[in-house]
């Protein structure tokens, strides 16, 4: 199985629309989403119908379930006043501008989602979270403790743990001890596609491979990779001030 993972849309369609293209090269099985669609770069409804007309598989996010619930304030990352104050015009303009229909959408999002892939000696589970299993606004990242990430996918009997939030994509491998094997398990940030934090201004999504050969007592056959996808910034920067918001985020999007 060969799984594409997006997170961290931000309302921002170029940059979806440039990774779906990017994704598709792979011949994906599957695509899922770890939430986020909304919020930031003005194409909120766009990028729902996007999402719902390429099949992909949703949980909710913070951005997501504030504007679900219409709330005017919930937690969002800032670093200068000025964006603090692009983040509530942000959120007073999504909630004047969603379709009643895609809110709902965004309400009927699920937490967390979890598969299970069974093969002939063993079974491996996948469990997907915005930001950590306990809140959609932690932040877990890759200093994370180890013993901590065990417990998260303890916790939802997890071998895989995939998550977004901090729009900064890693992949752990962490050595542990189950029922007497000594097996490795796997914490993994799919990274931002439309307000990335790695470092540049591409868009960035993963890439799951799963098959009857992945045995979790070796770290490398549970196989993941991150893509960098290009897409037209200076268009999403000028709809950002088509639609009235700052240029707060001007030099954060051209990687300045």
């Amino acid at each position: 199985m060969k799984l594409a993972f997006i997170s961290d849309i931000h309302a921002n369609l170029p940059a979806l629309l440039a990774v779906m293209g990017d994704i598709q090269k792979h011949k994906q099985d599957d695509i899922y989403c770890l939430g986020d669609l909304v919020n930031f770069a003005g194409w909120d409804n766009e990028v729902i119908e996007a999402v719902r007309y390429y099949g992909i598989t949703c949980l909710q996010g913070n951005h997501d379930e504030g504007i679900a619930y219409k709330k005017s304030s919930f937690p969002f990352s800032f670093k200068t006043e000025a964006e603090e104050m692009f983040g509530y015009e942000s959120i007073k303009l999504v909630n004047e501008t969603i379709t009643s229909d895609n809110r709902s959408f965004l309400l009927s999002l699920p937490f967390m989602l979890q598969i299970q892939f069974r093969f002939p000696f063993q079974q491996i589970k996948v469990a997907m979270v915005h930001g950590s299993t306990l809140s959609n606004t932690e932040y877990i990242k890759e200093n994370c403790d180890e013993e901590y990430l065990l417990e998260m996918m303890d916790s939802v009997e997890a071998d895989i743990l995939l998550m977004g939030h901090t729009h900064i994509p890693y992949h752990k491998s962490i050595f542990c001890e189950e029922n007497n094997r000594k097996i490795y398990r796997h914490a993994i940030n799919v990274g931002s596609v439309g307000k990335p934090k790695h470092g540049d201004n591409k868009s960035c999504y993963t890439l799951l491979e799963i098959d009857h050969n992945s045995d979790l007592s070796s770290p490398d056959t549970v196989k993941v990779s991150f893509h960098y996808v290009d897409y037209d910034v200076q268009k999403t920067i000028s709809h950002i001030h088509e639609i009235g918001l700052s240029t707060a985020y001007d030099d954060f999007l051209s990687n300045k």
